[in-house]
């Protein structure tokens, strides 16, 4: 893992010299947020028409999503190791299928070979096959839209999308994605779903998900599934959202999903201005903490504790110190 940060250090500074200077000043998090906003289709047009400003996504992705474990796109995957622990390998194993991968984040992090990603944005794969070139990895990446039909076939025993079923923003696209995933994955293939922080406002909306996730063919582990917290510092608190799901059927067919679903819906309410201003804060900080230690909170557990509490921060940071002083 440490071999695979030093290498997308040495990326982002080959990145940054193709940048050009009109683009430089483009944050993470604007990034981000027109991913979220845009469809694919206006996302890669932008992307194509402004030379260069791929580019700047890239370094940012290794400098801000990456930074060395400290980023939530690493940190998160970290997150996913650690509370795995000893039955990574008894879940994750086989022909795995990385979802958004991005510059080879999942990969990278759980040291996984051979791996299968696509995503998006072709300055990512780009970045992905740089970074495996400085350390010998033969993963193999390609350019597709998650919403669209996925060009593989049922050969995969793992599927892990991390971090991105969150961009789904309609019916339509949710039906793909966990159509796909179904149809892709082998019988009792493992299907591995991150979330980030704000991305599921109650607890009832998580129990959603996995209501959805059965409706197209998979069991989720209860036992793995829930919030996955940091309790190692008093001063930053990290937490996401993930589920375990096993392949149980390949009848897929026309499902129902209820019409109150979807990500976009699930999201912890918050206002324009209230997000500029985390924005803005965000890049004033330096960041000093790289969180090791994690909790899972699982789904039951979860429920009992908060309730139908909106989950946003002060309300997680009270589920930390309950579980730090028990």
């Amino acid at each position: 893992m440490n071999e695979w940060y030093r290498a997308c250090k040495k990326a982002a500074s080959i990145i940054y010299k193709s940048i050009p200077e009109t683009y430089r000043s483009r944050t993470f998090s604007g990034f981000i947020g027109d991913i979220k906003v845009l469809s694919p289709k206006k996302v890669l047009s932008l992307i194509s028409r402004k030379k260069g400003l791929g580019a700047q996504f890239s370094y940012l992705y290794l400098t801000h999503g990456i930074d060395d474990g400290k980023g939530y796109q690493a940190c998160a995957t970290e997150a996913l190791s650690s509370t795995l622990g000893e039955r990574r390998q008894e879940i994750i194993k086989g022909n795995i299928l990385d979802v958004g991968c991005a510059v080879g984040v999942t990969a990278g992090i759980l040291s996984l070979k051979h791996v299968t990603g696509f995503d998006l944005i072709p300055d990512l794969l780009c970045t992905a096959k740089t970074i495996d070139s400085l350390t010998s990895n033969t993963n193999h990446y390609i350019a597709a839209d998650m919403t669209r039909e996925w060009p593989f076939e049922r050969v995969f025993d793992t599927v892990i999308c991390g971090l991105v079923c969150h961009h789904l923003k309609t019916q339509s696209d949710i039906t793909s994605f966990f159509s796909n995933a179904n149809r892709v994955l082998k019988p009792a293939g493992s299907l591995v779903i991150t979330l980030p922080s704000g991305s599921i406002s109650k607890t009832k909306n998580l129990k959603s998900v996995e209501n959805a996730l059965e409706e197209f063919g998979f069991k989720v582990n209860r036992e793995l599934s829930g919030l996955v917290l940091s309790n190692d510092s008093l001063h930053s608190l990290f937490w996401m959202f993930l589920i375990i799901a096993e392949k149980v059927s390949g009848k897929v067919g026309s499902m129902f999903i209820s019409p109150d679903f979807g990500f976009q819906l699930y999201r912890t309410p918050v206002t324009r201005r209230e997000k500029a201003a985390k924005a803005k804060e965000t890049l004033k900080k330096t960041r000093k903490v790289k969180h090791k230690n994690f909790k899972l909170i699982g789904i039951n557990e979860l429920e009992k504790e908060v309730s139908n509490k909106i989950l946003i921060y002060s309300t997680i940071l009270k589920l930390q110190n309950t579980i730090n002083t028990t």
